[in-house]
């Protein structure tokens, strides 16, 4: 069973200290910000907010977002200056010295176009499914679809995406992704943006995430020895990259608080 994370903070706040860095890698929905019925209504709440800003005012703070929104998206919903952003699960990444757009991912922008198109016509007979652009990627949102109509969209989506060229199907919390064909994830994108930053051996950098595509970022940071994942999961599962947990977003902000007393 992995530990909370909040046990595991006075560590991290020692490992702060004597190395002189803490690095922080944020996904948002689910994580920085609770999982709403539509993308455009997340927000970081208030306290989580101000735990961050009162952290990262600290010496040796260094705050990453990795998320699969767009990344124009993203830097507007979380609203955090002078820091990276990931988007499209690190395929765009911009920020201070950086800007990065994966080519692979850019290429295949025509048959993301294409797909766009056709999945709004083919679902648009099933109410509460939408299509979300996101330029690099396409995510089919069926939160609010009615559950006996699940299987439909399934197989209306894949008869859509499956004959298209350079694309492929991933699934996540309440969503459908339609991604390019490219060997990237948000583990490769976090040990790129770990390369700008070079923390010195033995600072904490911890990864922050809830969804299947987190577990990308755990992994690679457990398998380079070069951070730790958290987990936010109301229902910790048994097997996870992570390695610790966290119950709901809004533990994330009190691990903010708690480090920052800390520090």
């Amino acid at each position: 069973m992995l530990p909370h994370a909040l046990e595991r903070v006075a560590g991290w706040a020692e490992a702060w200290r004597r190395t002189g860095r803490l690095v922080l890698l944020l996904d948002f929905d689910g994580t920085l910000a609770p999982i709403v019925d539509r993308p455009e209504l997340a927000a970081m709440p208030d306290f989580t907010r101000r735990a961050l800003e009162r952290l990262m005012a600290m010496p040796g703070v260094e705050v990453a977002v990795v998320s699969g929104r767009g990344e124009a998206d993203v830097r507007e919903r979380a609203a955090i200056p002078g820091i990276a952003y990931a988007g499209n699960h690190g395929m765009e990444i911009h920020g201070p010295g950086i800007d990065r757009i994966h080519p692979e991912a850019a290429a295949a922008r025509p048959v993301l176009e294409r797909a766009a198109r056709e999945l709004r016509d083919a679902i648009a007979g099933i109410p509460g499914a939408f299509v979300e652009d996101k330029e690099l990627t396409l995510s089919v949102h069926f939160r609010l679809a009615p559950r006996e109509r699940l299987g439909e969209l399934h197989e209306i989506i894949r008869r859509v995406v499956d004959p298209l060229p350079g694309v492929h199907l991933t699934e996540g919390k309440q969503v459908i992704e339609v991604r390019p064909n490219v060997d990237w994830n948000k583990g490769k994108a976090v040990l790129f943006l770990l390369e700008q930053m070079h923390p010195p051996a033995g600072a904490p950098v911890l990864y922050f995430g809830d969804d299947r595509t987190d577990e990308d970022a755990f992994r690679a940071l457990r398998d380079a020895d070069a951070g730790e994942g958290v987990l936010i999961a109301e229902q910790v599962p048994e097997e996870s990259a992570a390695s610790s947990y966290l119950h709901a977003p809004a533990e994330v902000g009190e691990v903010f608080a708690r480090l920052a007393e800390a520090g």
